[in-house]
């Protein structure tokens, strides 16, 4: 398999801060804090699944999309804790080796999104966009590739299976 570079294998020989590579530190003014929106924040869109009518839904997801690359969505009936067991879970595959996540990596020439990869974003103002990122299909089952499924931990398949069981039909 041919060898990739991952953002946490450049971070984890990169400390102290000052050996990243300066490519990809921001400006001051741009790295996290609290906001890094100047002035007053802006209200990002509230898609709110209590409402029924699917075609607004879609179409209001659709917009947001668009226009803000993210959203809120609220009234989801997910409980949090079920959330909390899917970020944990996310955490815990993050954490382990660059060994034990490679053997899920996306083959360099796939067409599909699945797998764990590397995404290298476009420079903006000389500055890189670097990010790793694990993705697969939950449902349909038939669309379902375990291949890409960590089994390690131990609790990432349990805390999707969870949530597909409980949410991803409805």
């Amino acid at each position: 398999m041919m060898e990739v570079e991952r953002v946490q294998g450049i971070a984890s020989i990169s400390i102290p801060k000052d050996t990243i590579p300066p490519e990809f530190i921001r400006p001051e003014n741009e790295q996290p804090a609290l906001t890094t929106f100047p002035g007053q924040a802006p209200e990002v869109p509230v898609i709110d699944f209590a409402n029924k009518d699917e075609k607004n839904l879609v179409d209001l997801i659709f917009d947001a999309s668009c226009k803000w690359g993210l959203f809120q969505i609220v009234n989801h009936d997910i409980p949090s804790d079920v959330i909390q067991k899917l970020q944990d879970a996310g955490k815990e595959f993050f954490e382990l080796t660059q060994h034990e996540k490679e053997i899920y990596a996306k083959p360099p020439d796939a067409k599909s999104v699945e797998g764990y990869g590397t995404k290298l974003q476009k420079e903006v103002q000389g500055k890189k966009g670097w990010v790793d990122h694990l993705f697969h299909k939950i449902w349909p089952p038939a669309a379902i590739n375990y291949q890409f499924w960590p089994k390690n931990p131990p609790s990432y398949r349990f805390a999707i299976h969870y949530f597909v069981t409980q949410y991803a039909k409805r």
